[in-house]
């Protein structure tokens, strides 16, 4: 006899079940059931398959969904990418999906930010800098001159 307390077992409809996990262009592809994926909608992914040996700390993480081949970031709670080494299989990560014209992001909203030991480098955005002076023959001349003098 079970010792189910709860007479109506089922699923919740936001849990989604990964189909596959590949590794493919220096980046891990986990592909998620066709469906409509609602913007500003919460989701319960779980990846169901195993991550694949040859993946590397540093992939990012990206999704996709049924037969589709575009690819959808999976983004910290931050807004920082996710890579491989920050995700386990069989672990439950709750997401929302924020959506733009033809284009979207699963990000994640656990209860605090997934913890990553990829080696990223440190890169900063560019900052325009001044041009140099344009050397012509008048400021060499001009230049050597003075020196000249001194």
């Amino acid at each position: 006899m079970s010792n189910c307390i709860n007479r109506n077992c089922r699923l919740c409809n936001k849990l989604v079940l990964s189909q596959s996990i590949t590794f493919t262009d220096d980046t891990l592809v986990i592909n998620l059931p066709a469906n409509n994926y609602g913007n500003c909608c919460s989701y319960c992914i779980i990846l169901a398959q195993s991550i694949p040996e040859t993946t590397t700390i540093n992939a990012p993480v990206v999704f996709t969904i049924g037969t589709g081949t575009t690819q959808y970031p999976f983004l910290n709670c931050d807004c920082t990418p996710i890579y491989a080494s920050q995700v386990r299989t069989r672990h439950k990560y709750k997401v929302r999906v924020n959506t733009a014209v033809n284009d979207g992001v699963f990000k994640y909203i656990g209860d605090c930010c997934l913890p990553s030991n990829a080696t990223t480098v440190a890169q900063s955005i560019p900052v325009p800098t001044t041009p140099a002076p344009a050397v012509t023959q008048a400021n060499v001349v001009q230049q050597v001159n003075t020196t000249a003098r001194k």
